[in-house]
């Protein structure tokens, strides 16, 4: 309400009747980095015995092995995977990935390591709420945002379970009471209320909060995804062996348009995922064939199925509380996921 000079009371009532009572969810974007976590970016195709299996997989591997994040891409099939990794195991983990690739489970991965992750702000001086679309020319394309530049990357900060439960909750809806989450979370609300505050909010650990202006939810009361479907087509675009100077301007190309979703950045590498209206789909190929054509093979595309994406929020059980430390077990990991392996080609005979 300061921001924009407005009555709170007025703030409010826009608030919950034109993004929340219409669909918008509201999340917090945890701040990965002060968890000391890495996102690591996987293009995986799924060996063909394990294909009609790939989505019970991958939700394994959200509850044991920090994947937070997955779509299947069309019409090739293949998945864009994400895991939020301890820095300390980043090396581990693509270890374990290419095990898994060794057993027989994918035909081909790569991988992507990046230092940094954000959700983009919305755009919402471009986007008209009440008819529910966006107000883009594509032959008067915008500045870059400067008010958003991409920050470095955090450093580490302090947190524990309780931190990572509150995370967990308001990844989910930003605007879940704290009573409630100390509720679910079997934690006295005096104390949960102190870790919110000494821990959650001064340390940093929530870099921004998100309008899922996509669209797309997960409805706990239905137990259900929730998509709207035709509504826009999702993208993701991977670069690598960039210079500094290529990534910077690919950057500055890229925050061009309302519709980026999220990006990464890394040593040589860059990614970035958008969601362009549906009707603005022979614009947003002339614009990206801009960005990839120039770099000879160093850029891929893929076009996501919205039916198949998920994301998953942070797993507080992957966090020993006593050692103060995040959870990678590789040998039990790959033990397990050998269990895994042989009861689904058993079940396939």
């Amino acid at each position: 309400a300061r921001k924009i000079g407005r009555h709170k009371e007025t703030v409010r009532y826009w608030y919950k009747e034109k993004l929340i009572d219409k669909g918008f969810a509201v999340q917090i974007a945890a701040n990965y980095e002060a968890l000391g976590l890495r996102r690591i970016v996987m293009v995986a195709d799924f060996a063909d015995e394990y294909k009609e299996y790939a989505q019970p997989i991958l939700w394994a591997m959200s509850e044991l092995c920090y994947v937070n994040y997955f779509n299947k891409t069309l019409p090739s099939a293949t998945y864009v995977i994400h895991a939020a990794v301890p820095e300390e195991y980043v090396d581990s983990f693509v270890f374990f990935i290419s095990r898994l690739k060794e057993k027989g489970m994918f035909s081909s991965v790569s991988f992507s390591v990046f230092n940094r992750y954000r959700n983009i702000p919305m755009r919402a001086e471009l986007y008209d709420f009440e008819r529910g679309r966006w107000d883009f020319d594509w032959t008067n394309l915008v500045p870059e945002y400067k008010e958003y530049a991409a920050p470095g990357a955090s450093e580490k900060g302090k947190f524990d379970d309780i931190d990572l439960q509150i995370l967990k909750e308001l990844q989910l809806d930003a605007n879940t009471p704290l009573a409630e989450i100390a509720n679910r979370a079997k934690v006295n609300y005096k104390t949960l209320s102190w870790h919110y505050k000494k821990h959650v909010l001064e340390h940093g650990l929530i870099k921004n909060y998100r309008l899922n202006w996509l669209g797309t939810r997960y409805d706990y009361k239905l137990d259900k995804a929730m998509n709207r479907k035709h509504y826009y087509l999702m993208m993701n675009v991977k670069f690598r062996d960039l210079t500094e100077i290529e990534r910077m301007k690919i950057s500055e190309k890229v925050h061009r348009l309302p519709f980026v979703w999220a990006e990464a950045a890394g040593k040589g590498c860059y990614y970035v995922e958008f969601a362009f209206p549906t009707e603005s789909v022979p614009e947003a190929f002339l614009y990206l064939e801009q960005l990839i054509a120039p770099l000879k093979g160093r850029g891929e595309s893929y076009v996501m199925d919205q039916t198949n994406a998920i994301t998953f929020t942070i797993s507080p059980q992957l966090y020993d509380q006593e050692q103060r430390r995040w959870k990678f077990d590789e040998r039990d990991l790959l033990s397990r996921f050998d269990e895994l392996i042989l009861r689904i080609k058993g079940g396939a005979r």
